[in-house]
């Protein structure tokens, strides 16, 4: 399965909720999280700033074949092996190398989480990436930018997770209209999840509110929106 995370702007919290999923898939089975903004690698806690990446492997010819996406990953936490960013994220692929970067991590017979960040248009390397694979989740707030940017998604969501900030006047509800579908997880903006991600404690303390709402994104069929 090849599941990606985007966002329709960013710092809406993408890469926190795709690491947290990411930690909890892998309490279940083996998983691969990809980071194609550079974020996951500070999360975790490991230096892979001069390591090379799933953006040098999509940047390649097509010599450079599924074999080599093993040696990319670092071990991470218990079941879990982080693919960096790697190089500087080139501004157009092959569409075929995309779908290729897909079916190979399928083939592996891992789960495959990427977080792809924000974009909005459909030539984005990140984009491509979506649309090859299994599954598509949009992170948003109540925020009347991002809700804004959420039409201009050049992908088919399959599910919303909200991140819950206090005092804003939109609401669940609102979102649920923009996007024509129920929020499929309510992640609270707290404390403990930013002082867990700033001490580098996500891995070995993750805060029990968000191990219980990223569950629901698990255990919960998606249910996808048409546009």
């Amino acid at each position: 399965m090849f599941w990606s995370f985007c966002a329709p702007k960013s710092g809406l919290g993408t890469s926190v909720v795709t690491a947290a999923v990411a930690l909890e898939s892998a309490r279940r089975a083996r998983t691969v999280v990809i980071d194609f903004g550079g974020d996951l690698a500070h999360i975790f806690g490991v230096d892979a700033d001069a390591k090379p990446g799933v953006h040098d492997w999509l940047a390649a010819s097509d010599d450079v074949g599924a074999e080599s996406l093993e040696h990319l990953t670092l071990d991470v936490a218990e079941n879990l092996a982080l693919m960096p960013m790697g190089g500087t994220r080139p501004s157009s692929i092959a569409p075929e190398r995309a779908v290729h970067l897909v079916e190979a991590m399928n083939s592996f017979g891992e789960i495959a989480i990427a977080d792809t960040g924000a974009f909005t248009e459909m030539t984005d390397p990140r984009a491509l990436i979506c649309a090859s694979g299994d599954r598509t989740t949009c992170v948003l707030r109540a925020c009347y930018l991002a809700m804004r940017r959420f039409s201009k998604l050049p992908v088919v969501v399959d599910d919303v997770a909200e991140i819950q900030e206090p005092g804003r006047a939109l609401s669940t509800l609102d979102i649920e209209a923009v996007v024509d579908m129920p929020v499929a997880a309510r992640i609270p903006l707290a404390p403990s999840i930013s002082r867990a991600v700033d001490a580098g404690l996500l891995s070995s303390r993750m805060p029990r509110s968000l191990r219980r709402n990223v569950r629901l994104l698990i255990e919960e069929p998606p249910m996808a929106v048409i546009r």
